[in-house]
């Protein structure tokens, strides 16, 4: 039966015994009685194979070794995040305060008037622009202070009728 394997005449590790070139050193085959060294011969067994080479990452550093010359191309993606400003209605807003004031105040003749008068402009200004919902809810505010103010003046224009005998 014929070997399948042989040992490389200048690093002996085993490669296939059809090989014309080592697989680990790189030599090639052609004549392997020049690469034997002094004083060996084919019968002796040849030295024992040095131990595999770890990759260059895997060693204790070791300054004056080089990583193997590789290009990579790297490409980044930047992302960008846009915060949204938010909308805000200060227009609707501030209506929408002025009428809640304005139920507190509205009793007091020109003051609350004033105010009632107010956060019904703003609120109805306001509605108009995005977004609405303080504006809406100012704006029906204000009408039912508008209902109050009436029933108030109404009320007090027929109290002061009737204690007054001369109107």
């Amino acid at each position: 039966m014929e070997e399948l394997t042989k040992r490389c005449p200048f690093c002996g590790q085993v490669i296939n015994a059809a090989a014309i070139k080592c697989k680990f050193c790189g030599k090639w085959l052609d004549n392997p009685q020049e690469a034997q060294p002094e004083g060996y011969t084919q019968q002796q067994t040849p030295p024992p194979p040095p131990p595999p080479q770890q990759n260059w990452q895997q060693q204790q550093p070791n300054y004056t070794q080089q990583p193997p010359q590789q290009t990579y191309q790297q490409t980044y993606q930047q992302q960008y995040y846009v915060e949204q400003p938010r909308k805000s209605n200060g227009i609707g807003v501030a209506g929408f305060v002025l009428a809640i004031i304005a139920l507190f105040l509205g009793w007091i003749p020109i003051i609350g008037w004033l105010v009632w008068f107010l956060g019904l402009l703003f609120s109805f200004i306001g509605v108009f622009k995005v977004p609405r919902g303080l504006a809406i809810a100012g704006l029906i505010i204000s009408l039912l202070g508008l209902l109050i103010i009436v029933l108030m003046t109404g009320g007090f224009w027929t109290v002061m009728k009737e204690s007054l005998p001369n109107m």
